[in-house]
């Protein structure tokens, strides 16, 4: 499953790639590095909150399975009982 990035995410994309467009322009030193250092922790931000997402997703959709097992596993043992 591929969670969509959320609206507040795409606009922190946007402006770190404003940020980091800043950073190559001929400005003085201090204005590029605030700029690259600037679009690198809002890159860095992105990264933890998508991980973060993909790991509540993975854990989710393992939790989904291992239910669905039990509950196949019960079906089937409701199933062999009920023939003796």
């Amino acid at each position: 499953m591929n969670t969509p990035m959320r609206p507040w995410q795409n606009a922190l994309a946007i402006i770190a790639t404003f940020l980091a467009a800043g950073a190559l322009l001929p400005w003085s030193l201090r204005f590029r590095l605030t700029c690259a250092f600037a679009a690198s922790a809002l890159i860095l931000l992105l990264l933890v909150v998508r991980l973060r997402s993909h790991g509540v997703a993975v854990q989710r959709r393992s939790l989904d399975e291992t239910h669905s097992r039990i509950e196949r596993i019960r079906a089937d043992r409701r199933r062999r009982m009920g023939r003796r």
